[in-house]
């Protein structure tokens, strides 16, 4: 059941902001052991996502992953190709 609901959370904060993404490609990964930015060691949820990274017909789509607090199930921070944004 928590695979859904943070698909649905990740869904909707996307659309909230405005975010562009493929429908039907977000998708729960698991729980995962990460560092953090400041060096620290915590569980995570990653629920990954396609967008669509460039104008060009021959290389355009990638990968975005979405951190999820293991305990209190926040969005944490999105990690794509090129980029890291951390809303903690």
């Amino acid at each position: 059941m928590i695979e859904h609901k943070l698909e649905q959370k990740l869904e909707q904060f996307l659309k909230e902001n405005n975010r562009q993404y493929y429908e039907g490609s977000i998708k729960y990964k698991g729980l995962r052991e990460r560092g953090t930015i400041d060096g620290k060691v915590r569980n995570f949820h990653l629920v990954s996502y396609m967008v669509s990274i460039s104008d060009q017909p021959y290389d355009g789509d990638g990968f975005f992953y979405a951190s999820f607090d293991e305990k209190t199930q926040h969005l944490v921070g999105i990690l794509g190709p090129q980029s890291y944004e951390n809303f903690e």
